[in-house]
């Protein structure tokens, strides 16, 4: 397990602190009980730096919940996909903690600086992350957007629609599948 303090790259973009409260439920972070953090960020031709398009945490209760909502074939061709992509890294001897600090795609490998967007998603718990940040270039999105059903797309836009208030050019990406949330 690789435990230390939560990276700021991971803090919440509005108060430039870690996160305090699940999105979901309000439930404290800081209480104990795992979270994940996601965060998607966009390059854009113009900044030297990509710009986080939106970010939040979640309670792991939240989260199961959540996919628990899902379509068992998704969940189970998602996690086939993910299982199949990190044998691969580990094959080439490297992994997801190597690809995070070189800032590259965990599963293509591609640097991130050179595709259009990224999505990060890290465990935490407490001040503390769990577990290597798991970094999805925008093609990866897109190859994991292709394994959803369309119950489960259907079940992603619901649960945005009800959970986050989001401007419409972000919920237009979610619908068009250039933001999964895992």
């Amino acid at each position: 397990m690789w435990q230390e303090p939560i990276p700021e790259e991971l803090y919440n973009e509005d108060s430039k602190k870690p996160h305090q409260h699940c999105k979901i439920c309000a439930k404290d972070l800081q209480a104990g009980e795992p979270y994940a953090i996601q965060k998607v960020f966009k390059n854009y031709p113009d900044q030297e730096q990509a710009q986080a398009l939106f970010d939040f945490a979640m309670c792991q209760t939240c989260l199961q919940e959540a996919r628990a909502e899902l379509s068992k074939e998704s969940r189970q061709n998602v996690d086939a996909f993910m299982l199949k992509g990190l044998q691969e890294l580990n094959a080439n001897e490297e992994s997801p903690r190597d690809r995070y600090q070189s800032h590259r795609c965990t599963l293509s490998g591609k640097n991130l600086n050179e595709v259009g967007e990224y999505q990060l998603m890290a465990v935490c718990q407490g001040d503390q992350i769990l577990e290597s940040p798991i970094c999805l270039s925008d093609d990866i999105l897109e190859e994991i957007q292709g394994l959803l059903s369309q119950e489960s797309k259907d079940e992603l836009n619901r649960f945005t629609e009800n959970n986050f208030g989001w401007p419409p050019e972000l919920k237009k990406a979610l619908i068009d599948g250039d933001i999964v949330l895992l």
